[in-house]
């Protein structure tokens, strides 16, 4: 029998939309059973699907997707490259302080690489950055410690941004005057066209802001921005 596997790996979950396309989308309830294909709901064809594996196989990428009545596997070729949203569980921070700004957008960073760290040793680690420094890029051999990695993404372009977050791997960005503080961080998690989702360490939600916007701040912010 024909090896149709070639590779299965379970993933951080992030949500994906369908691209637009003349004909009907259809899923696969049952992994590389591609002649039991399903006509997808009309109900889902703006549906934010929750992704937490990848496969290959049938000669191209899929993606499984859990819904409250469905589940089954998406190719990715049918999936939108205009929207992604990594599923970055929101924190907020306990203290108005700059301090509690930058441990809580670490800690999100921390959790969604599987590579949570101490509270209290991140705070004392941020401490001493914070007293010294303060300039993403020098929180690089505490980030590379946890993950392993590291991408310095200052005076980066929204493309590069995006692929970033295409890659999965949530950004923390400097953007200076928002929710009229001095200094912010904020952990970007997505994108949708012109808007983007990030997780506000100040009101520890999830949150919206328009490109355009996100870019004013983000320059008073000195375009800083740096992921792993």
């Amino acid at each position: 029998m024909k090896k149709t596997t070639v590779a299965d790996e379970h993933t951080k979950p992030f949500f994906v939309r369908l691209r637009k396309i003349p004909g009907d989308h259809w899923y696969l309830p049952e992994k590389g059973n591609t002649k039991n294909k399903q006509k997808m709901p009309k109900s889902y064809l703006t549906h934010d699907f929750s992704i937490n594996q990848i496969s290959f196989f049938n000669n191209q990428v899929w993606y499984y997707f859990e819904g409250e009545n469905t589940s089954g596997w998406l190719a990715k070729r049918n999936i939108s490259k205009a929207f992604r949203r990594l599923a970055v569980k929101p924190l907020k921070q306990r203290t108005a302080t700059d301090l509690d700004n930058y441990v809580a957008a670490l800690m999100m960073l921390f959790d969604y690489a599987d590579q949570p760290m101490d509270e209290a040793k991140l705070r004392d680690w941020v401490q001493g950055w914070h007293d010294n420094s303060r300039k993403l890029l020098d929180l690089s051999e505490l980030i590379i410690n946890q993950t392993n990695s590291i991408r310095d993404l200052n005076q980066a372009d929204f493309r590069q941004l995006n692929r970033q977050l295409l890659r999965g791997r949530p950004i923390l960005l400097r953007v200076n005057g928002l929710d009229n503080l001095k200094s912010n961080v904020i952990v970007l998690t997505g994108f949708n066209r012109k808007l983007y989702y990030y997780n506000n360490p100040w009101s520890g939600k999830l949150e919206v802001i328009s490109q355009k916007h996100l870019k004013h701040f983000w320059k008073n912010g000195s375009y800083e921005a740096i992921s792993y």
